[in-house]
Formats: structure tokens, C-alpha cells, sequence
């Protein structure tokens, strides 16, 4: 059983993160997260949030959202927020619900075989990292695919500002990126965890499709872990695209606490 503990530093994690790079609207029960730039977000419940969510409610941010030309988009944990789940959908909103997970084993050590490692702010492959789990992301699933280091340096060429954004974030010590090398073909994966306090959830993990199978997406969870452990970080937790990802994390030494919940709108 999950402990209410845990869900609400999870969800004081949630209202925290963002605001770094966004500013905020409250509407009703739900926080609306306008980024100053770069990445989209979305909506979620209040911190102090004591009620219900409704339709209503709903209807009100995503109209805001439509009226500020954002992505309509809500999340929420469903175990803190389970009134949000049937508002959403009666709002006419897809919902994603994935896999919970929290780190409740030490992670293996790394292997230097693998190829993982801590990347800086100034590192000439940070880009690259990145654009290999954009890549990855375009692809989703754990199946090997077709998509390579051709598409990978595509992607880098076509979003330049994305490494500035990253480094960004790295010297401000608001994220840590991992990547996955080749010794021939170069960053064929990556991930990061974004520390809050003692709090901090990975995201972001992508490999190539082509160099899925290798083990490089548990390799690149553990080093992050091992790295948010290392450097003073007491829960670390993440979501999981689907059960196949979360068995993923799982070998890593992660266990299932609840849904994470992704809406959106048309």
C-alpha cells in the first residue's frame, strides 16, 4: 500500500517543479502553467486543493488554454486526484493513464561498458543526446525500429535552441542529463532526472529505435538514479509510457505506487 506520505511529496513535487520556467494561473481547483518559453505544459490540481474536480472546471482551463493558444492540456496523479479522471473525460478529453513508479531498491551500479554517462552543460554531443531521445520519443514503445542516427542528426539540425535550453537548466542545477554513447555512431540515448530538494523524477528516457533491445533504457534509468542517490536525493520516482516501459524500471529497482494521469484535448 502506497503511504499518503509519499503521494503528497510526490504531488508538492508536481506544483514545485514547473515553476521554475513558468508562471501561473489559478483557475478554480486546477493550476494553470504558462512556460516562458521552450518546453509546453499544462494544467493540474491546486496544492491545496480539498474538493472535487468537475466537468465544469475543466471546461473552464481548457477554454482559458484555447484563449492563450497553449496546449490543452491536464495531469494529475489519480490516487491524490480521483474525481479528475471522470471530469476529464466528461469535459471530452483523452486520457493516458500510465504506470507510478517510485525508486524503492539501490539501483545496479553502472556498467562502463554500457556507455552511460553524466553529460555537462558545455559538452559538444549535448544536442545530439537530446535529439536521439526526441527521436525516440517519435517512435514509441520498447520495439526495435527503422529510426537511427540519420534521423537523429536531423533533429538536432532542425532544433538548435533545445541544447541551449538544456544546458540552461543544467547550470542551473534544475536538471541532469544522461546519455547513452556508441563508440562508433556517437549519443543513441538519454534521459534526465530534474532534482527538487530531496525530490526528483527522471523523464525523458529515449533510445533510438534502432539500438532498442540492448538494455540502454534500464542502463540510463540506473545512472541517473545512482546520480540523484549520490548527490543528496531521498525519493526519486517516475511514469512509465505503458506496463512494457515500467518493467523497464522495475529491473532498475522501481516499484508501481499509482497512475499518472495525461489529458488532453482536441
Amino acid at each position: 500500500m502506497t503511504s499518503p506520505g509519499l503521494l503528497a511529496d510526490l504531488e508538492r513535487y508536481y506544483d514545485t517543479a514547473p515553476r521554475a520556467a513558468c508562471d501561473t494561473e489559478e483557475l478554480g481547483p486546477l493550476t494553470l502553467f504558462l512556460p516562458r518559453g521552450g518546453f509546453p505544459y499544462y494544467a493540474r490540481p491546486r496544492l491545496d486543493l480539498a474538493g472535487e474536480v468537475t466537468a465544469a472546471d475543466v471546461r473552464a482551463v481548457l477554454d482559458r488554454q484555447r484563449e492563450l493558444d497553449v496546449p490543452r492540456a491536464v495531469e494529475w496523479v489519480h490516487d491524490t486526484t480521483p474525481s479528475l479522471l471522470a471530469a476529464a473525460r466528461e469535459a471530452g478529453m483523452t486520457v493516458e493513464e500510465c504506470p507510478l513508479l517510485v525508486l524503492e531498491q539501490d539501483p545496479p551500479q553502472p556498467d562502463p561498458a554500457a556507455g552511460i554517462r553524466i553529460v555537462a552543460a558545455d559538452d559538444p554531443e549535448l544536442g545530439l543526446v537530446r535529439a536521439a531521445v526526441n527521436v525516440g520519443f517519435g517512435t514509441p514503445g520498447t520495439a526495435v525500429g527503422e529510426a537511427s542516427i540519420a534521423e537523429r542528426d536531423a533533429d538536432a539540425a532542425a532544433r538548435p535552441e533545445t541544447a541551449a535550453r538544456v544546458a540552461a537548466l543544467i547550470t542551473a542545477g534544475l536538471g541532469i542529463l544522461a546519455g547513452a554513447f556508441d563508440p562508433e555512431a556517437g549519443p543513441v540515448g538519454g534521459g534526465s532526472h530534474n532534482p527538487r530538494g530531496e525530490v526528483s523524477e527522471i523523464v525523458g528516457i529515449g533510445v533510438l529505435p534502432a539500438y532498442r533491445r540492448r538494455g540502454l533504457g534500464a542502463a540510463i534509468t540506473a545512472r541517473l538514479a545512482r546520480h540523484a542517490l549520490d548527490h543528496g536525493v531521498r525519493t526519486v520516482f517516475c511514469s512509465a509510457q505503458d506496463d512494457a516501459v515500467a518493467r523497464v524500471y522495475e529491473l532498475v529497482g522501481f516499484r508501481r505506487v499509482g497512475t499518472a494521469c495525461v489529458a488532453e484535448a482536441g
